[in-house]
């Protein structure tokens, strides 16, 4: 049997290593004008092995290259009126992902919208990873909802939104 040991360079050391990062938000992320592209933010780390929230907080860089599964999920609510649209992208080191952009819907106050879906994209060493969201009414928010009840019953908060990042395979 022949066992292969993996360079110490910290860039073959992935595998070992296997980089990831998971955060979340707990504050309700909101629009001041219509049409308007907005970084969304996070404020939690769960865990993180060199995979980090940057400065400003939307960004999530990557300390190691490879391709990353970066998967999310964000709460939308209206506050008032009629139907709304938003919009959601990624952008990489402040650059629009090419045809990635997705388009929901949200109607009244009483709906809430739970858009989750993943990128696999490439990413460099410190290369950052930003989700931007826009709508076409200020009304939308993406929002954070307290826990409540006691023990059993007790339901945890919700963050606003929820971000994963996964090493899958380094770069070819």
């Amino acid at each position: 049997m022949t066992i292969t040991y993996f360079p110490s360079s910290p860039a073959s050391n992935a595998l070992t290593r296997f980089p990831f990062g998971a955060f979340h938000d707990g504050t309700t992320q909101t629009q001041s004008s219509t049409n308007t592209a907005k970084a969304i933010t996070f404020d939690s780390t769960d865990a993180s092995n060199l995979v980090a929230i940057g400065s400003p907080t939307s960004r999530i860089i990557t300390s190691v290259a490879g391709y990353y599964n970066f998967q999310f999920s964000a709460q939308l609510d209206k506050a008032s009126g009629a139907t709304a649209s938003i919009w959601i992208w990624p952008k990489i080191n402040g650059t629009n992902v090419t045809a990635s952009a997705s388009k929901v819907s949200i109607q009244g106050t009483t709906a809430e919208s739970v858009p989750a879906w993943n990128f696999l994209l490439p990413m460099n060493a410190n290369d950052y990873f930003e989700l931007y969201w826009m709508s076409d009414d200020t009304a939308v928010q993406i929002k954070y909802e307290a826990g409540f009840g006691t023990a059993p019953n007790n339901v945890p908060a919700i963050p606003s939104v929820i971000l994963t990042a996964t090493f899958v395979s380094g770069l070819y």
